[in-house]
């Protein structure tokens, strides 16, 4: 079944902002090796890898339905960090507007009346309250661990345990 053209857009643009959140945890990784916070640069690693991979199930998914990628342009990342708890802040929020984008599509493809790619979205919906939930927990260590170099310091080899 060809994916109505208004909703292949809409995922088109979700692929593009998949990879740039790749990109952003990427650049938030090397700030934090350079900060010196080695155990924080691994956990975003591991999460630029899982938005390397949602990009290119959504590829996969638009490919399956008989539509056209488009590979949009990735914005620069041009934020620079050198505070763990200010990467953290600055990683909610981003993970709030991509679960904000993936509702969209999914309420387009409820309105579409195409049942396959709300069963598809679920599985992101699902994935971002994860993404959510455990932004919002690193966000909370580093907030709890204040000023204390050696709280931050604790907590970010925890993070490295990933």
């Amino acid at each position: 079944m060809k994916l109505n053209e208004s909703i292949r857009k809409a995922l088109n643009d979700q692929v593009v902002k998949e990879f740039y959140s790749a990109y952003l945890y990427r650049s938030m990784s090397s700030d934090m090796k350079a900060a010196g916070y080695k155990g924080y640069a691994h956990w975003l690693m591991k999460q630029y890898e899982e938005e390397m991979e949602h990009g290119e199930k959504i590829i996969a998914y638009i490919e399956d339905r008989d539509g056209t990628v488009d590979f949009g342009q990735i914005d620069a990342v041009t934020s620079r960090f050198d505070c763990p708890l200010k990467v953290a802040e600055a990683a909610l929020a981003h993970e709030q507007y991509v679960s904000e984008s993936i509702r969209t599509i999914f309420r387009a493809a409820r309105e579409e009346g195409d049942i396959e790619t709300e069963v598809f979205l679920q599985w992101f919906i699902t994935e971002q309250i994860e993404e959510e939930s455990s932004s919002t927990d690193v966000k909370n260590g580093f907030e709890a661990a204040g000023d204390c170099k050696g709280l931050r310091f604790m907590f970010d080899a925890q993070l490295g345990n990933r």
